[in-house]
């Protein structure tokens, strides 16, 4: 969607320069227009939720300093071969300072969540675990994740593939259940 608007931009900002207005106005206004109109989509209909990166002034001077940057670009366009080709890509800026004020767009990712333990897990799961953490290559081992979380994991897979007999008192034939 954001390639789609970044078109309309582009277009936008050509018409204008071509049938709307002649001259250094034309180049003015068709540059700022296609790039606030750009940096307006990118604002309103991305997901920014993480809030600003940095503090209010700071970002107002980051925005100062690309129009600023764009002012002198446009006014050097005698001297820049193929102007018109060259200022269409102007709103790619936005990308820019969308990144340095509000930091990096994350994907979310799907958290893989601690399956919960409605019961307490028997002696011998645990002398089980045990022997599992001896493997090289363990199932449910990540980087970063805690022992006590891996062990959640592994008991949840072993109590899929346990018995429906054994899997409601998680006990094992002969030992008793605690009271």
């Amino acid at each position: 969607m954001k390639y789609i608007a970044l078109i309309v931009a582009i277009l936008s900002g050509w018409v204008i320069s071509q049938f709307l207005l002649d001259g250094a106005i034309g180049a003015y206004v068709s540059v700022l227009f296609a790039y606030h109109f750009f940096l307006a989509f990118l604002l309103g209909y991305m997901d920014w939720s993480g809030g600003l990166k940095i503090p209010v002034q700071r970002a107002a001077t980051v925005h100062a300093g690309i129009l600023a940057f764009l002012l002198v670009f446009i006014a050097g366009r005698a001297y820049i071969p193929a102007f018109g080709l060259v200022a269409a890509f102007a709103p790619l800026i936005g990308f820019l300072e969308v990144e340095w004020i509000f930091g990096k767009q994350r994907k979310q990712h799907e958290v893989e969540t601690v399956p919960g333990l409605p019961y307490s897990a028997s002696q011998s799961d645990y002398s089980d675990f045990l022997n599992y953490l001896k493997q090289p290559s363990r199932q449910f081992a990540k980087a970063g994740r805690p022992v006590q979380e891996e062990y959640a994991f592994w008991l949840a897979e072993r109590n899929k593939k346990r018995p429906a007999n054994q899997g409601r008192g998680n006990t094992a034939a002969g030992e008793a259940q605690a009271p």
